[in-house]
């Protein structure tokens, strides 16, 4: 008996089922991609370095005279247990070139490495290890791994010094040491053969090679204390700062894992009030089941059947759905790193099983009312009658509303509880867009120009060219030059301005019994006044410095200390003044004054030469005078603030992606909430709808009436939204700058256009149009239907 009573029940109501179907579904697919997925990437990360054979610690050095100055500081450092030494040329984005033409623009210095000397395990976009790379092929990686930049297929030339040779593009690898967006360094891999021609040539061999060494150990931070008098490194860090630069593939999951989590959220939210609702309307079976003699725990039984019969069905189908969504959903993520997940099958069952037990514990819930219900309820069509408070807000004789828009308000007014999960779901699904879209736009806005640690300037030149022309080389006027003929050729096309170039040093560092190696930034042409810092004051005095917090932890200093730099081979006491923000570095860097007598060859890296214009221009000349700059310096490599910061962080992108594919879902998510609610409304007021047809209403006034109800909604959800994104982008947002560096937060940019406006009305057109379609069922019901309880 109770399964031909499922079975009419199934059949009978075939609209609910099937969106509370569709809920189960989506539950269990949300709760099997996101779960799977954060196991996928914060496994991932170690999975991906161990692959790829990442050691301890990594040091990239430039060589000088074609002698690594690391060598011996290597060698004879104790802590280390194993090394392994990776020969690279060091090339820049004018070497690359095709038809004659530069072939792609890249900011730092790129790595040609030879796939048969390889230390590091590279992998191709099938996850497959690149072991033999044929004569005359390479594969592309880290910046260079971009299909809308370089394509796999073209035929490209390398030229250098006085070698030049043809290539083509075999494909993309995936990179664990260069492969984030925060490491800037492009990577070439070829064939020994190939990479050995160019290594022949002396001038090559002397000037534009380096070495990047893996480096095993049991003790660290020895080993930090050890490295911290090495000469000519580019780069050291340990493998946990190396996995930190991934920290944004983390947090996009991550970011997706709380979105999954709000819809999970909404989705069981909707499963509750669907089965109270059921129960609402059921009200005649369930006294007539009473009355017939069946019993309350038989009754709940018939209907826990019931959803566990739709919850099985749904979580098998949300699982098998959740594969493919989860794939998705890791699309950026998975064409930089390896990902290894052994147990995915596994938990995407747990996970589908864990919702079959939650949605049938809702159940279990919510049936608990069927124990007030008697015989009787069945004979007062569910009512008792009695009412002691006002139904109605609104006064119809005291308004000056059109019957339609009164009917609507008053609707949601006189019953708030029955609109509330609505009104949630509208909001939460709002908040997660405007979320992502305000980090999006601060990532692409002028206002981390400051994590930079730069200052303002009108335009931003960025030339590996001229940084590597001044690394490594001994004429101290070569940088000065450079900036003369910079400032010259704006002079010449009647943009005369002025130039200067942030440069950053390794320099060793004490404090007490700690020593490290410390990137610290300086520009003789600024002031140190001129940069924005978090406490304390500006370094005024050349022997006063600025670290970033973080770099204070590692030393365990504080403001007011003295730490010891070795700077041209003296040990001087410096005093800490100030600390800052930064990404650089993930945020372990410091400030130097502009007056340490440091020489411009002896720098590791730099940032792009900051142009400032005489006459102060407006944004919209700035905006020319840089078209005209890529037309004068032949690059594509010449940016406004705003412009500087994005491609500085090459992060806004992924950020976009994972806005768009939240307001893809979001999107289906509000659509189904609606579709349920008004087909939930027009199921319990068809008794409403009838009378309001029989003293002369139209259907077409009642799906107004209907769907009016939602755009109320949709603004009352707006307001909401507009209060509290800031708050809700500030909660969630800060913790991922502070990871990635800004400790003391940032000043988020909001486009109002797109954040009040844009995305408010997509969702409402979309909430709208499913109310209206829906809201036309009612034309089905008659004038007569007023007392049937069918």
């Amino acid at each position: 008996m109770f399964f031909r009573i499922l079975r009419n029940d199934l059949k009978r109501k075939k609209i609910m089922n099937t969106v509370l179907l569709l809920f189960v579904i989506l539950s269990a697919m949300f709760a099997s991609s996101s779960v799977n997925n954060m196991v996928s990437v914060y496994g991932g990360i170690d999975y991906f370095c161990d692959k790829a054979g990442v050691s301890d610690y990594i040091v990239l050095t430039l060589n000088s005279d074609g002698v690594s100055p690391a060598d011996q500081t290597i060698e004879e450092a104790p802590s280390i247990t194993e090394y392994k030494k990776e020969g690279v040329i060091i090339m820049a984005s004018k070497n690359l070139t095709q038809n004659g033409d530069k072939y792609v623009d890249f900011e730092n210095p790129g790595l040609i490495t030879s796939v048969d000397d390889a230390k590091l395990n590279y992998f191709n976009m099938k996850d497959e290890m690149v072991k033999e790379i044929p004569s005359g092929h390479i594969y592309l990686g880290g910046l260079l791994a971009d299909d809308t930049k370089t394509h796999v297929g073209d035929k490209v030339r390398i030229e250098m010094a006085g070698v030049s040779k043809d290539f083509i593009i075999d494909g993309y690898i995936k990179d664990a040491l260069f492969g984030s967006p925060f490491m800037g360094n492009p990577r070439i891999l070829m064939n020994d053969d190939d990479m050995k021609a160019y290594l022949d040539d002396e001038e090559i061999n002397q000037y534009h090679t380096g070495n990047v060494y893996y480096i095993f150990t049991d003790d660290l931070k020895s080993l930090k204390q050890e490295l911290s008098d090495m000469q000519g490194a580019l780069l050291g860090l340990d493998a946990s700062t190396l996995k930190m630069t991934y920290m944004l593939d983390m947090i996009t999951a991550g970011l997706l894992m709380v979105v999954s989590i709000c819809l999970i959220l909404i989705s069981f939210a909707m499963l509750s009030f669907t089965i109270k609702f059921t129960l609402t309307e059921d009200f005649r079976e369930i006294g007539v089941m009473k009355a017939v003699g069946l019993r309350t725990a038989a009754i709940r039984g018939l209907y826990i059947i019931k959803y566990l019969f739709i919850a099985c069905i749904g979580a098998v189908i949300g699982y098998f759905l959740s594969v493919p969504f989860g794939n998705f959903l890791l699309k950026s993520v998975s064409e930089r790193m390896v990902l290894g997940n052994d147990n995915n099958v596994q938990i995407g069952i747990v996970s589908a099983i864990a919702v079959v037990i939650i949605i049938v514990s809702f159940c279990y819930g919510c049936t608990g009312s069927i124990k007030k219900l008697s015989p009787i309820d069945a004979v007062r069509s569910g009512e008792t009658g009695e009412r002691y408070t006002q139904k109605s807000v609104l006064k119809l004789s005291k308004t000056w509303l059109p019957g339609n828009i009164f009917m609507a308000l008053n609707d949601v007014l006189s019953k708030p509880k029955q609109y509330v999960s609505m009104l949630v779901t509208f909001t939460v699904c709002l908040l997660l867009i405007t979320m992502l879209a305000n980090t999006a736009n601060t990532l692409m806005s002028d206002r981390l120009l400051f994590l930079m640690g730069t200052t303002q300037s009108d335009v931003f030149y960025a030339s590996t060219e001229k940084i590597m022309d001044t690394m490594g080389s001994e004429d101290e006027d070569i940088l000065n030059r450079i900036l003369d003929d910079i400032e010259e050729q704006l002079r010449e096309n009647g943009m005369p301005g002025k130039v200067h170039v942030e440069l950053m040093y390794t320099i060793p560092v004490e404090f007490g019994d700690q020593k490290i190696q410390v990137m610290m930034q300086q520009c003789k042409d600024t002031k140190t006044t001129d940069y924005v810092y978090s406490e304390g004051t500006a370094p005024i005095y050349e022997n006063e410095i600025a670290l970033t917090q973080l770099l204070l932890d590692d030393l365990g200093a504080s403001i007011g200390d003295k730490v010891t730099l070795e700077i041209n081979g003296e040990k001087k006491e410096y005093l800490i003044t100030a600390t800052f923000s930064s990404f650089n570095q993930m945020g372990k860097i410091g400030r130097l004054h502009q007056d340490v007598p440091l020489k411009d060859y002896d720098a590791s890296s730099a940032h792009a030469f900051q142009i400032d214009f005489d006459d102060d221009p407006s944004d919209e000349v700035i905006a020319e005078r840089i078209e005209k700059c890529k037309k004068i310096f032949k690059t594509d490599k010449i940016y406004d603030k705003a412009g500087y910061v994005d491609i500085s962080t090459n992060s806004a992108s992924t950020l976009n992606y994972a806005k768009n594919l939240v307001l893809i879902i979001s999107i289906i998510i509000a659509a189904l909430v609606t579709v349920l609610m008004e087909r939930s409304f027009i199921s319990k007021e068809t008794g409403e709808i009838a009378l309001m047809k029989a003293i002369g209403f139209k259907s077409r006034s009642i799906s107004a009436q209907h769907t009016l109800r939602f755009v109320v909604l949709m603004l009352v959800a707006t307001l909401i939204t507009a209060v509290m994104t800031i708050p809700f982008t500030k909660l969630v947002c800060d913790r991922i700058f502070a990871v990635m560096g800004a400790l003391s937060g940032v000043t988020y940019k909001i486009v109002p256009a797109e954040v009040f406006l844009l995305y408010p009305l997509i969702l409402t057109a979309v909430v709208v149009g499913a109310a209206f379609i829906t809201s036309l069922y009612a034309k089905t019901i008659k004038a007569d239907a007023m007392g049937n309880i069918e």
